[in-house]
């Protein structure tokens, strides 16, 4: 099946990881593909291999006029959007002592600033189809953050307001636009890989992260491309608003003894 067949897709944070997986099974799935990321040499490559279907543009997700320019770039190429898939992200865990404010900048600015970026321009060009799916890649850190993700679960708790509104406006306005997020636990990408690779016993930290979800492993790429490929397709045409947690069971856990409500 192509279950997005000749649909235009834009996927941030597209070099490496989730959005890589993603691009390369829209690609699979019959789009057409730009992916945007600030990594233009591993960006580049992947939409090379990816073929015809497939374009990278730089993009800072943070930066207004960079948005701007993608999804010129991409109308000019291919028509108007259809799928925006928000996955550009970072990640420094710290807890409220060690955190710095720069750090708490440059969260926000990916996660926040970026979001509201992404979902401005793209609906504005959805809007000219008068339809189209927005699927913002959150995290079960927004949902149950940990101590030492302190800027990381606050950024993407933004992220998420963002969407909730997003989604509730586009309803209210009739432009048959939806927006919602998925909410992965521990995947295995490259950011996850340097903690296991800086570890004194990789192994052992690989144990410990795939003990935190009832499904005792990690999660694959493919297995969070799946996800946002039902949310961004027409199987998903009534959900809207929706927070999908692909995350192992993580979330369904109770709280131990003495935390949470």
């Amino acid at each position: 099946m192509q279950r997005i067949k000749d649909k235009v897709a834009l996927v941030t944070g597209a070099a490496s990881g989730i959005g890589a997986g993603i691009a390369r099974l829209f690609v699979e799935e019959g789009a057409k593909v730009l992916l945007a990321d600030i990594n233009c040499v591993a960006g580049e490559a992947l939409a090379d291999q990816l073929g015809a279907n497939a374009a990278f543009a730089k993009l800072d997700v943070s930066i207004d006029s960079d948005w701007s320019a993608a999804l010129a770039e991409l109308e000019q190429r291919w028509g108007a959007l259809d799928i925006l898939v928000q996955s550009a992200g970072i990640s420094y865990p710290a807890h409220i002592e060690a955190a710095t404010l720069d750090d708490w900048d440059r969260h926000m600015a990916v996660h926040a600033r970026g979001a509201f970026l992404g979902c401005k321009h793209a609906i504005a060009s959805m809007k000219k189809k008068r339809s189209g799916s927005i699927v913002n890649i959150s995290t079960v850190e927004s949902i149950r953050p940990g101590p030492l993700f302190v800027c990381y679960g606050a950024a993407k708790a933004a992220q998420d307001a963002v969407t909730k509104t997003v989604a509730l406006h586009c309803g209210e306005q009739g432009y048959n636009i939806r927006c919602n997020s998925v909410h992965p636990a521990a995947t295995r990408t490259p950011n996850l890989q340097q903690y296991l690779d800086a570890s004194d016993d990789p192994q052992s930290l690989e144990a410990i992260y795939a003990g935190m979800q009832p499904l005792n492993r990690i999660a694959e790429v493919s297995e969070i491309a799946a996800a946002v490929l039902f949310l961004a397709s027409d199987e998903a045409s009534f959900v809207t608003g929706h927070q999908m947690y692909v995350d192992g069971g993580v979330l369904a856990k109770p709280y131990p003894a003495g935390e949470g409500a």
